[in-house]
């Protein structure tokens, strides 16, 4: 969570030049404003899973599986496909299925490997949120043309290409 409010403006930064001097004072002002943007809307988006009784990493995991209801996938591929360890996996496996919104499955002949798939409950539940929520990303995001969110997703798109050099020793 970035929590610093007071966003330098370009005119500030500018002064920094002097002591150092490799500063882009619109790289660094551009790079505050999507930080403090970002933490905004993921502090907005857990508040909403909040009032729902979800956390995002277990609404994650529902979304996952909801691509395709009708297949069950193995906790290690659930794992890699919402970014997160297999211990942390097993435990929103755990919490998911204490809620009754999926299930695990064993493979006839194999007991060892388990597969989670969504349960009827789990689809009602998502059926029972979800249009609500496209409707509340639509209005967030209803301020921006067509042409700005293929620009906006376009310039995301190489900050991320970037990001290797924020983590290069």
């Amino acid at each position: 969570m970035f929590t610093l409010r007071d966003i330098p403006k370009y005119e500030v930064l500018r002064a920094r030049i002097r002591r150092y001097p490799e500063i882009d004072p619109s790289a660094v002002e551009a790079f505050l404003i999507l930080l403090r943007v970002a933490s905004d809307v993921m502090a907005g988006v857990e508040d909403y899973w909040a009032n729902h009784g979800m956390s995002h990493g277990r609404f994650t995991v529902l979304a996952v599986l909801n691509r395709d209801p009708e297949i069950a996938l193995n906790p290690s591929d659930l794992a890699t496909k919402c970014g997160v360890s297999r211990a942390t996996m097993t435990g929103l496996i755990g919490g998911l299925e204490r809620q009754k919104l999926v299930k695990r499955e064993h493979r006839q002949g194999d007991r060892r490997m388990a597969y989670v798939r969504l349960t009827p409950e789990g689809i009602k539940f998502l059926d029972s949120i979800l249009p609500d929520y496209y409707r509340r990303l639509a209005k967030m995001m209803g301020l921006l043309s067509t042409a700005d969110k293929q620009s906006l997703e376009e310039m995301l798109m190489k900050i991320s290409e970037g990001l290797p050099e924020m983590t290069m020793r």
